[in-house]
């Protein structure tokens, strides 16, 4: 009782923040907390609708894409200017603290009506019921408008949909084509060694005009390398996240050779300064500044963050695939439904709040206007038709989904993720003790392997977590089970 009572003024303390900052400055806000040593721990930006006082239900939304904040936001307020059913929406944007804030209000029973889908919440909070089953309110034609983007194992889990794919996304390595040229890289790299020497020959020629070869977001190392290094090792390990569906089994021993490349580019000789505190959206304000040649993110929301939010011209920038090491591929990387939202099944106002989704957020004419303002590829041939893609979508081939591209099943720390406990770090905070320490790699990533498999283990045997085995799973073509 007293915990969920902290917890309960901590995140009202949390929004108390964002609110009065936004009154005082009249539209979208940041909030931060310091930590002990004065550096950023967690942003907040909100923009809230005015709410109005009588019989309106207001539905709070919880989004962590600032990408499309904008497009969002001004859909929101014409719902909330026009629609009939005396409902208003109350959007709230985070930022680097998403996950963090919806721990809190979990554990405080604040959590709001709607929120972006993200898969790390999801997986955590999904076998605890928190998330509305969506086909208790879905009429047949919606089940048929969305059949194409209903993948059981994915979003459908024993008969039940928690939420609904719109756009896609993977990720890719983005590089400046001015850089390039000026230190005369004729192609953008095909392998991950072909990256290392680039970066290394863009700080050695232009460092001392502040420009660098490589940046990655590393000040969260889970943030950083699922974006980038875990995609190209899926490629290359045909492993996801590690694990070995064919055998039962976690093996990140096979990471080896792409660490030891990852050591060099996060180096003083390769990378941009202080990668190790930058969060993405400050690495994108430098890339769009001409500072940076290369980074890895996500392919959805780059055309929108350099068409509105750190405007750069569509000519000097474009990506390729993940390099790995020597060009080796043995299976498909991470594909995954983006656009997508989940109701808190817990929510009084559950069967409102799904209307203003399928009203507002699930509405063709929304998805159009995303699709085409550079948001989000869509996924769904009926807006694929309709819409007229920008000029990214069109001219930039690997922006879009490819072959390269698939939905992959989940490791047993993602689909049950609660049940699951690694005693020690996480395999991201372990990589990080290899590329910015002097962990051992061959050790260092044994004793991970060992961790892994034993927390595995435990997890089925206390009954916390299931067997995961893919009979005659093939990495180049997957099932997700």
């Amino acid at each position: 009782m007293r915990l969920k009572k902290i917890m309960g003024i901590t995140l009202a303390l949390l929004m108390m923040t964002g609110s009065l900052a936004g009154c005082s400055g009249g539209g979208e806000t940041n909030a931060t907390a310091a930590s002990q040593g004065g550096e950023t721990t967690a942003q907040v930006e909100t923009k809230q609708t005015e709410t109005t006082s009588g019989e309106k239900t207001v539905i709070n939304v919880w989004s962590k894409d600032r990408h499309d904040a904008t497009y969002a936001q001004a859909k929101v307020d014409e719902y909330n200017a026009n629609n009939a059913d005396n409902i208003q929406i109350n959007y709230q944007l985070y930022t680097d603290n998403y996950v963090q804030a919806i721990d809190m209000a979990v554990q405080s029973g604040e959590l709001p009506d709607i929120l972006v889908q993200q898969d790390q919440m999801f997986d955590k909070y999904v076998n605890q019921g928190q998330w509305a089953n969506l086909y208790d309110y879905m009429d047949e034609d919606m089940k048929s408008y969305f059949k194409s983007v209903i993948f059981p194992g994915y979003n459908e889990l024993d008969g039940k949909l928690y939420f609904i794919p719109t756009t896609g996304s993977t990720c890719r390595l983005f590089y400046n084509k001015e850089i390039f040229q000026r230190v005369g890289i004729a192609e953008p790299p095909k392998i991950l060694e072909e990256v290392v020497e680039d970066a290394r020959l863009i700080n050695s020629e232009l460092s001392k005009e502040g420009i660098y070869g490589f940046a990655e977001n590393m000040k969260s190392a889970s943030s950083g390398l699922q974006r980038s290094m875990c995609i190209g090792l899926e490629r290359e390990t045909g492993l996801v996240r590690g694990y070995d569906f064919v055998k039962g089994e976690y093996d990140f021993t096979q990471w080896a050779d792409t660490l030891k490349l990852w050591k060099e580019l996060l180096s003083d000789e390769c990378a941009f300064p202080g990668c190790e505190s930058l969060d993405i959206d400050p690495l994108r304000t430098q890339f769009a500044a001409g500072k940076i040649g290369m980074y890895m993110s996500y392919s959805h929301a780059e055309p929108g963050v350099y068409k509105n939010q750190f405007p750069m011209d569509s000519s000097k920038w474009d990506c390729v695939p993940i390099p790995t090491v020597g060009g080796k591929v043995a299976g498909k990387q991470y594909f995954t439904g983006t656009g997508s939202y989940v109701i808190n099944a817990k929510s009084p106002n559950a069967e409102k709040a799904f209307k203003v989704y399928k009203d507002v957020f699930a509405n063709e004419d929304y998805l159009k206007g995303y699709y085409e303002g550079g948001f989000g590829v869509s996924i769904l041939q009926s807006v694929i038709d309709k819409a007229k893609p920008g000029e990214d979508f069109q001219k930039k081939e690997w922006l879009l989904i490819s072959d390269l591209d698939t939905l992959l099943p989940k490791p047993p720390h993602s689909a049950f993720a609660s049940g699951m406990v690694v005693e020690g770090e996480d395999m991201y905070k372990t990589c990080e003790s290899i590329y910015y320490g002097d962990a051992d790699i061959e050790s260092t990533l044994k004793d991970l392997t060992e961790r892994y498999n034993k927390a595995y283990k435990e997890a089925i045997k206390n009954g916390t977590g299931h067997e995961i085995r893919i009979e005659n799973y093939d990495p180049m073509n997957p099932t997700l089970k």
